[in-house]
């Protein structure tokens, strides 16, 4: 069995991290797929939780974000009733994860959102009510935009529509 090397892995939960919370999925959650990402053999839920230092509750929900998001597998090792994580490794599905588990909810929170600022734009004075409704017709702009360019990304991906 190949050795875990510390430098490694410890770079890979860093160079994950970075990654995703710039998608803007909490740092815990990259540096588990890290951890994962960086070792030869499938790792437990205590595994991580050593490795990382990180508490069980914050693992468990780094995972579970995981598990739903295709990022990760559950594999059975014979003879061991503990779940074990390896990383999924396919770009394909791990973009499709995050976007239906990222992009979309959000897609969907911007029309919410932007409802509730035609609201409010109704609520003050004409020069802030053309400001904010010039800034709100940008952001239909840029939803109808993700709308176009949206199914197009997810049937490249086979990801699933809502």
């Amino acid at each position: 069995m190949v050795a875990v090397d510390p430098e490694f892995e410890w770079e890979c939960a860093a160079l994950f991290a970075e990654f995703l919370r710039v998608l803007g999925v909490p740092n815990s959650v990259g540096a588990i797929y890290g951890v994962l990402y960086a070792s030869p053999v499938p790792l437990c839920f205590a595994d991580i939780v050593k490795k990382l230092g990180a508490s069980k509750g914050s693992v468990s929900q780094g995972l579970t974000f995981l598990r739903q998001s295709g990022a990760v597998k559950i594999v059975e090792i014979t003879g061991d009733r503990r779940e074990f994580f390896e990383p999924e490794l396919g770009l394909r599905r791990l973009a499709s994860g995050l976007i239906k588990e990222k992009i979309q909810p959000l897609a969907q929170e911007t029309k919410s959102a932007v409802i509730r600022l035609r609201r409010h734009a109704k609520t003050v004075n004409s020069e802030q009510r053309e400001f904010q409704l010039g800034r709100i017709r940008q952001l239909e702009t840029w939803h109808r935009q993700l709308g176009r360019v949206l199914p197009v990304v997810q049937t490249i991906l086979k990801v699933p529509r809502p």
